[in-house]
């Protein structure tokens, strides 16, 4: 597996690669800690302004991996002729060294009080120059295995593309009473897109599937068990997704959880970053519903209720 890759990929570029993953754990534990700073800070602020340097954050998460391998790959080139020039000086200097111990012993007595110093420094550059080419040879292997890994991983996105057609195909028309709702939820969050609500009985919460041609899954449960207000309620929560083009940067974060498969702070952004965006859509649907928290927790828990699903519903300030 691995001739196969690195006939792909050249040596440099596979340690270029590997070196970026290295470099990428501290440098992604330090943009997880700066977001953690900021979210503290920002904990009574709007959750768009955190759900914003969330997608930041996790965006230069992704970036700083890149340039890293970029960089390494420039000074890679450049490494070569460096090392080649270098081998030659070191010839020189060792052939200068053996002239100088062929002088006689008297050139070599001065130097004899040192030989316990010089032996223990000979030691520690020994051990850290076995330490570097240990590192350095499992580098590209490093790189191989993340290669590997984010290969199996992408299957989530041929099964998350099966899903979305699966659940297109389920979605059924609605009665016209409920797409006015829908209109009317749309005109109050300034909603322009045309967006359709479809039952469907693979969903058990209300649901945006697609970006291009939106389409708001709900299931009949909460069709028959929620009141007219509740259920423009509920529907709000899902326009303001459509609005704020949360499907689209769903699928961003998912490549992000891909690439960065191997490292906790991503994983832990992202759920931060979901966390963030939910409280965000909860906002902009009560904002709609003039300002009414106590209507919209009330609808939240009738969904629930009717889908049979499990939530923990946000305390507002």
């Amino acid at each position: 597996m691995t001739n196969v890759v690195e006939a792909v990929l050249s040596q440099a570029a596979l340690r270029a690669l590997g070196w970026a993953l290295v470099h990428s754990l501290w440098q992604g534990a330090l943009v997880a800690l700066a977001f953690a700073c900021f979210s503290a800070l920002t904990a009574k602020a709007c959750a768009c302004v955190r759900y914003a340097c969330a997608c930041a954050a996790l965006a230069l998460m992704l970036l700083l991996p890149v340039a890293t391998a970029c960089l390494e790959g420039v000074s890679a080139r450049g490494l070569f002729a460096r090392e080649e020039s270098s081998s030659e000086w070191a010839w020189a200097d060792s052939a200068r060294e053996r002239v100088r111990a062929g002088q006689g012993p008297k050139s070599a007595a001065p130097h004899a009080p040192q030989t316990a110093e010089g032996a223990s420094a000979l030691t520690a550059s020994t051990l850290r120059e076995w330490a570097e080419q240990r590192l350095t040879a499992f580098v590209p292997l490093l790189a191989v295995l993340w290669l590997v890994g984010v290969a199996l991983l992408a299957s989530r996105f041929v099964g998350g593309w099966l899903l979305v057609l699966r659940l297109r195909r389920s979605a059924r028309p609605v009665a016209e009473s409920f797409e006015e709702l829908l209109s009317r939820a749309s005109r109050r969050l300034r909603v322009s897109r045309a967006v359709r609500l479809c039952r469907s009985a693979l969903v058990e919460a209300p649901t945006v599937v697609g970006h291009l041609r939106p389409i708001i899954l709900i299931p009949a449960s909460a069709l028959t068990g929620l009141t007219p207000r509740q259920l423009e309620a509920v529907l709000a929560h899902e326009l303001a997704h459509i609005r704020r083009y949360d499907y689209l940067v769903n699928l961003l974060q998912a490549a992000a959880e891909v690439l960065l498969f191997y490292h906790p702070a991503a994983w832990w952004l992202s759920r931060r970053l979901r966390v963030e965006r939910e409280h965000a859509c909860d906002d902009a649907a009560v904002e709609s519903l003039a300002g009414d928290v106590l209507l919209y927790a009330r609808a939240l828990a009738a969904s629930n209720i009717c889908a049979g699903v499990a939530h923990t519903p946000r305390r507002w300030p």
